[in-house]
């Protein structure tokens, strides 16, 4: 059996014992069943792996239908995982001794400088976080190192709840705020210097359709993708084409622990 084949096994051997979890399951029901399901995909895309296999396994048609499904149920499991930690930081005695514990802090904290240096932000600056989800980490180190305040839109009412709760209790609500809504509720009425939009911010055609239709000219916006090995397999929500309004001005590789790549555009419609 190719290395390729073997992979592509056992990503149909996750794909038929996962499959047919629906989204609330996954959200509400018992993790013994299917966590070792998913902390074997994730083992499986930390692989490293050829970039040319990897783009050969996720251009393969009959091979994208079990992708898709991975994918969907990767990112509701995460954010199922959110939802846990952002709900033990409203209870939690010291919430900053218990985000700093967190095994993804450092992960946050650089993703906050790639978006810090990317963006060209400063102390004071503002900025919106599209899809900001429960635990809008992004927002909390970009204000926590480097002074700089953001307003988080999400669109499930519940993660808002969360989101907003835990901003309170960090003693940050003077810093960062969160809405309810979706791509529809840009532009703010008031100036920020940089739109990143959030991985879990979907669907990417669409909102990058009206982002160009609405954000003035030389608004910033950026996004993540995954660019090596497996990982991109996972990535099916960033394959879209940037509308021609976009100009992209810089790409932030990843360093570890991060495997993002952060994307920077500025609207030019000249």
């Amino acid at each position: 059996m190719t290395a390729p084949e073997g992979i592509r096994r056992e990503f149909t051997e996750i794909y038929e014992a996962i499959r047919h979890l629906t989204d609330a399951e996954i959200l509400t029901g018992p993790e013994a069943s299917f966590r070792p399901h998913f902390e074997r995909l994730n083992r499986l895309v930390a692989r490293s792996a050829d970039d040319e296999m990897a783009e050969t396994l996720r251009r393969n048609r009959s091979f994208e239908p079990v992708i898709r499904r991975i994918s969907h149920l990767r990112r509701i499991n995460g954010l199922r995982l959110e939802l846990a930690f952002a709900r033990s930081l409203l209870t939690a005695p010291d919430p900053w001794k218990q985000i700093e514990a967190f095994v993804y802090y450092p992960n946050y904290l650089e993703l906050a400088r790639m978006e810090r240096q990317g963006g060209e932000l400063r102390a004071g600056d503002r900025v919106v976080f599209l899809g900001s989800g429960p635990l809008p980490m992004s927002l909390i180190c970009l204000c926590r190192q480097y002074g700089i305040s953001g307003v988080g839109i999400e669109q499930d009412a519940e993660c808002v709840r969360i989101s907003d709760q835990l901003i309170g209790r960090l003693g940050l609500s003077g810093h960062i705020r969160i809405l309810c809504g979706d791509h529809f509720s840009l532009p703010l009425s008031e100036p920020c210097k940089l739109v990143m939009v959030g991985a879990d911010a979907l669907p990417k055609a669409e909102i990058f359709a009206h982002l160009a239709a609405t954000l003035p000219d030389q608004a910033r916006v950026s996004y993540r993708i995954y660019e090596k090995g497996l990982r991109r397999l996972m990535d099916v929500r960033s394959d879209f084409e940037l509308p021609s309004q976009f100009r992209k001005y810089a790409r932030i590789r990843p360093e570890p622990p991060v495997n993002n790549t952060a994307v920077f555009t500025t609207v030019s419609r000249l």
